[in-house]
């Protein structure tokens, strides 16, 4: 058995051995993490020859639980809208929302894009800053010739330490509730594909947060024609435990400020002790 820390810092276990089925049940996973103190992801599979080998790594010791909802704008039969998001294997979730110019097809076609490049990026290893000035850079070039752009939001989360950071090209705000204070995440710099260049970086807002904390991602939609104080309110007195039931009870809240002209989606992430 090999015990070790790797680069980011997170603990390793790695055991070698003829038979290793008992070390497949969740009881003696149990016991390792018990002897190990720390809680263990599923174990995978490594080759050792004629040995079996188990890898077992350091479980994140934070979870994120979610739940998103989206409307298109009346009249249409697609969303302009789009998002993704994954986790790496060191433990960083990343959460995608982008909302492409107007609405519809062509709407739908820049934000998918934009998901799609981004997403390739961050998943190469690119640092998100970077990732996204590239992305900017190429949606300028592509908008020369078809004139589209879209926003971006983009939430990293590190589940290990809580370290989050959102950058943002031109989208609506971000909110980050602690407790029953709700505070507000905003920019100024221009949606992806508007302006190239240097200068043309994402703004960046760093926040620490805990277990019991709740983040909203929402397209501008969301808020409608009104401020939204509506939103911040909604969000404050939320009582509930499910961030489905929020993320509906906004969407449908918000065809009464004025959101039924845009695409409208909201994502909510509530963070909890694993």
């Amino acid at each position: 058995a090999w015990v070790y820390y790797d680069e980011a810092g997170h603990l390793r276990a790695e055991i070698e051995g003829p038979d290793l089925s008992a070390l497949r049940t969740d009881r003696e996973r149990a016991a390792l993490s018990d002897l190990l103190g720390l809680a263990l992801r599923e174990p995978e599979e490594g080759e050792a020859g004629e040995l079996e080998r188990l890898v077992f790594t350091q479980a994140e010791p934070l979870q994120a639980v979610m739940g998103v909802a989206a409307r298109q704008k009346d009249g249409e039969t697609v969303s302009g809208d789009a998002g993704a998001l994954f986790k790496t294997d060191s433990g960083m979730l990343y959460i995608l929302l982008c909302d492409g110019m107007g609405s519809g097809v062509a709407a739908s076609r820049e934000s998918k894009l934009a998901i799609r490049l981004l997403e390739r990026f961050l998943k190469a290893g690119v640092d998100p800053e970077s990732a996204l000035k590239t992305l900017n850079s190429a949606l300028a070039l592509r908008g020369e010739e078809t004139g589209g752009f879209t926003t971006v939001d983009l939430l990293r989360l590190d589940l290990f330490t809580g370290e989050a950071a959102v950058y943002k090209y031109g989208a609506a705000p971000t909110y980050v509730r602690k407790g029953k204070t709700v505070s507000r995440i905003t920019g100024s710099a221009l949606p992806a594909g508007l302006a190239g260049g240097d200068g043309a970086a994402p703004d960046v807002a760093k926040v620490r947060l805990e277990a019991g904390d709740w983040v909203l991602l929402v397209t501008d939609g969301v808020a409608g024609s009104d401020s939204d104080l509506w939103v911040r309110q909604r969000f404050a007195a939320f009582e509930g435990e499910s961030p489905k039931d929020l993320t509906q009870a906004l969407i449908d809240e918000s065809a009464g400020h004025g959101g039924a002209t845009d695409d409208r989606t909201a994502l909510v992430l509530r963070l909890e002790k694993r």
